[in-house]
């Protein structure tokens, strides 16, 4: 009988829980769970390093692999990031596609 009483009370402690984070949260806790792992998984922002894994073609230049460049801008869509604008190490700018970016580069720094 005292593990039911010890169920019931933590299944309403939860349900506190998650009432009292929808309170806080705009857009009530489901907003929060479904913008906090696009953005931690992407690791994308301006000023971001990136550096090339491999030779890789953006725009009409040609990055060797070891080739480090800088998130200048992010390039959105209908609310999702599809492109970045990079500054190539002559101050020239490439926008390259994410899906490039996710294939070609590893994240430096954030």
């Amino acid at each position: 009988m005292l593990i039911r009483g010890r169920r019931s009370m933590a299944g309403s402690l939860i349900v506190a829980a998650v009432a009292a984070l929808a309170a806080v949260v705009p857009g009530g806790a489901a907003g929060a769970a479904e913008e906090a792992p696009a953005n931690a998984a992407s690791g994308i922002a301006v000023g971001v390093r990136l550096e090339a894994l491999a030779d890789v073609k953006v725009a009409r230049a040609e990055l060797a692999r070891g080739s480090r460049v800088s998130v200048a801008r992010l390039i959105e869509r209908q609310g999702q990031v599809t492109a970045v604008d990079v500054e190539l190490a002559d101050g020239h700018i490439a926008r390259v596609a994410m899906a490039t970016v996710r294939a070609s580069f590893r994240v430096l720094s954030e």
